[in-house]
């Protein structure tokens, strides 16, 4: 398969797993409510956001297993394959431990912190037990899904985690309904989930790698190559938490706590423009360290270039329309008493107009290793974003802390990063502009044209035909740009990666 339609398939099946995914956790979540009450899934809950805290044991690891597998690939290295993957095993399994003894801790201890009914306190002790002992394989079964990432096999993981996910449901719907519980529940879903592990190794060790992939242990080299790239995703993430976070904070103790939730909408739109761009940009990372691997520098301009075009063709438009259809869709979705949520909103949606432009120079030039430099660049956006939210809030509310953390962004993060990013990879800004920029402009100004236009004639009462009458729009978009904005042989290589 081409470079270009093994991006293509890998977005797609990136999309579709986590929509699978979506759907399931949007059906099963009132499902369990009903049957086990809102105490007992609370519980539930808790248990899980301490589990979720544990993801910075990470360290980034997950990131730099990415990279390093598809760059040896990409250059033929078994034997560095080997490396990495024993090394981040060795160093996975070292965090489960840790994971597993600090939830056995906090099981006898949590009633102390959490009010919770008498009753419910050995189902939530049972809880953290579960979770404990799953921790020991999940964390060292992380290793096998970011080895199928760095080699680009999405289709192993689309159709692995879609299986499980659907084997979770129908477990879900036959637990409650006869009443075994939540525990079971937890249980029989953390099974699953190392099952899906150990067909990830199987496949990796018998289909793809045909190597030795599991003994785990600790090598001083492969580990500070690891932890050299690693540790600067890692601060970067923190940082990136930490300003989202840091506004719901600086809300609540400024203005109001009812004032963070009308904080929350904007922040879930933007999450979702978020989530999108990773689906796409995660394909795209994977490919970029393999060509690094490969010392292909002029597909990596090839790919920052073209891929840069079609990305943002697809994803600016998007926050575009919910830009402007931010008035009538928070209103329909969320009711009245909401207004103030609308102008913050817009806001935060538009940074993404400016970092869904970055997001595929950004993967190429973390392919390459350039993490320290990112880190500095989020570094200073975050001590300007503190700096400006805890300056604005009083006088402007939410939206003065939504403008502390979106000035900085698009005035700071965005220029400084594009600048690293074009040098680089060794390209001018004029040609940048120029090939991947300068004819997706015309579409942006169509955009905003037809979606007023569209809210002039027809203004839904319901967030159902508001959510239609946006995707019609974005669907017009498209096919404009498509035809009018793309040559001949561009339009031909679209159709060419989409197998139409």
């Amino acid at each position: 398969m081409s470079r270009k339609r093994t991006i293509s398939s890998n977005i797609k099946y990136n999309i579709i797993n986590y929509g699978i995914s979506f759907a399931v956790g949007l059906v099963l979540f009132p499902f369990i409510v009903s049957h086990v009450g809102k105490e007992v899934y609370g519980a539930y809950l808790l248990v899980m956001t301490f589990i979720g805290y544990f993801g910075v044991l990470d360290f980034g690891i997950g990131t730099a297993v990415v990279k390093y597998i598809a760059e040896f690939m990409g250059r033929g290295d078994k034997e560095g394959t080997s490396k990495i993957i024993n090394s981040s095993l060795f160093f996975y399994i070292i965090v489960g431990l840790i994971s597993a003894v600090t939830l056995l801790i906090l099981s006898f201890y949590f009633d102390r912190i959490f009010n919770i009914g008498t009753a419910n306190v050995a189902i939530m002790r049972q809880l953290f037990w579960v979770a404990a002992i799953a921790s020991l394989f999940i964390w060292p079964g992380r290793t096998f899904d970011g080895v199928l990432y760095g080699l680009q096999r999405f289709d192993w993981l689309a159709i692995n985690n879609i299986a499980i996910t659907i084997l979770t449901a129908i477990s879900a719907y036959f637990i409650f309904l006869n009443n075994f519980g939540m525990v079971w529940f937890l249980a029989l879903s953390y099974f699953l989930i190392i099952a899906r592990y150990i067909i990830s190794y199987i496949i990796l060790r018998h289909r793809i790698l045909k190597i030795h992939i599991f003994s785990p242990h600790f090598d001083k080299e492969t580990s500070k190559k690891i932890f050299s790239f690693s540790f600067f995703v890692f601060l970067s993430s923190l940082l990136s938490l930490l300003i989202f976070n840091f506004d719901s904070f600086v809300i609540g103790t400024f203005a109001s706590v009812s004032a963070v939730t009308l904080y929350g909408v904007g922040y879930s739109l933007q999450n979702g423009f978020r989530a999108v761009n990773s689906l796409i940009g995660g394909p795209l990372f994977s490919a970029s360290a393999s060509l690094e691997g490969k010392n292909e520098q002029g597909k990596q301009k090839e790919l920052l270039f073209k891929g840069t075009k079609y990305m943002t063709m697809i994803f600016a438009p998007a926050v575009i329309i919910t830009i402007i259809f931010a008035e009538l869709f928070i209103t329909n979705w969320m009711g009245p008493g909401f207004a103030e949520s609308i102008l913050p909103a817009q806001f935060l949606i538009a940074f993404w107009l400016f970092n869904g432009t970055i997001q595929v120079g950004s993967g190429l030039a973390t392919a390459k290793g350039h993490v320290k430099v990112f880190f500095k660049i989020s570094f200073l956006n975050a001590l300007l974003n503190v700096g400006l939210s805890l300056a604005l809030v009083k006088p402007l509310g939410i939206l003065g802390v939504v403008l502390g953390t979106t000035i900085p962004m698009i005035l700071i993060d965005f220029p400084l990063s594009l600048y690293q990013i074009l040098k680089i990879m060794k390209v001018s800004f004029k040609d940048f502009f120029n090939l991947a920029i300068k004819k997706n402009i015309g579409l942006y100004f169509f955009t905003i044209i037809l979606s007023g236009l569209s809210l002039k004639v027809f203004q839904p009462s319901n967030v159902f035909l508001t959510i239609v009458q946006m995707g019609a729009v974005y669907a017009v978009v498209i096919a404009f740009g498509f035809y009018l904005f793309l040559s001949f042989e561009e339009r031909k290589e679209i159709l060419f990666m989409i197998k139409l």
